[in-house]
């Protein structure tokens, strides 16, 4: 099930006069991508993809409205893969096969990276076509022509939207909203949130409390 971004407007409109709704739903959704970009609360098994024989870019295809923020666990058939940051890996193969003297070796991939939202890259070259081979975990936020939104964030964190819209508008200058005081204590409120949201994505809703062992002398 989705909200839609209006379904926030009693967190924001009723503390700012004057503010229109077209301005508070601007407002929100940059608000909600925010939140889910930096909490990485919304994760979906993403579908199987079908790796091809010396193919190693692929175009990731989330649901409709969303884009992939994050790869969060990657598997090349039953192995799992080592994510690396784009700069980290030194092959030049990535980038350009066709300099003088190229060798493309092929072998099973075993690292993956995300080069930006919409696309994903394996390596090595894959030596043979995998039909859906490729399994992956990933973080989802909306995309700026979103209208609606995981109820699960209007659920838990419909107040931690409204601080993320609030400390953007009052932001605003020269508004009959404007508020530099209100900006700055709503958005310590919103980042906290994301905080919180970040630490249930990371752990969970079943994992244990995390504790310090101390070790034996």
């Amino acid at each position: 099930m989705s909200k839609t971004y209006e379904d926030f407007y009693d967190e924001v409109l009723p503390y700012l006069p004057g503010c229109t709704p077209a301005l508070a739903k601007v407002a929100i959704r940059n608000a909600v991508i925010d939140f889910c970009e930096g909490s990485l609360i919304i994760q979906r098994d993403h579908d199987p993809v079908t790796v091809i024989e010396g193919i190693i870019d692929y175009d990731f295809e989330p649901p409709t409205g969303y884009l992939v923020t994050k790869i969060m666990r990657a598997w090349y058939k039953d192995v799992e893969l080592t994510p690396k940051a784009p700069d980290e890996l030194p092959a030049v193969l990535i980038y350009n096969t066709s300099y003088p003297n190229a060798i493309v070796s092929k072998s099973d991939p075993t690292i993956i990276t995300q080069k930006d939202e919409r696309t994903l890259t394996l390596y090595p070259h894959p030596k043979e076509t995998a039909a859906l081979g490729l399994t992956m975990r990933v973080a989802l936020k909306p995309t700026r022509a979103s209208t609606t939104i995981d109820d699960v964030v209007f659920e838990d964190y419909a107040e931690v939207i409204g601080h993320g819209a609030k400390y953007r508008l009052m932001s605003a200058p020269q508004k009959p909203f404007t508020s530099p005081d209100g900006a700055v204590a709503s958005k310590t409120f919103f980042d906290e949130g994301v905080n919180v949201a970040r630490q249930r994505a990371t752990r969970g809703y079943v994992r244990s409390d995390l504790r310090v062992v101390i070790p034996r002398i």
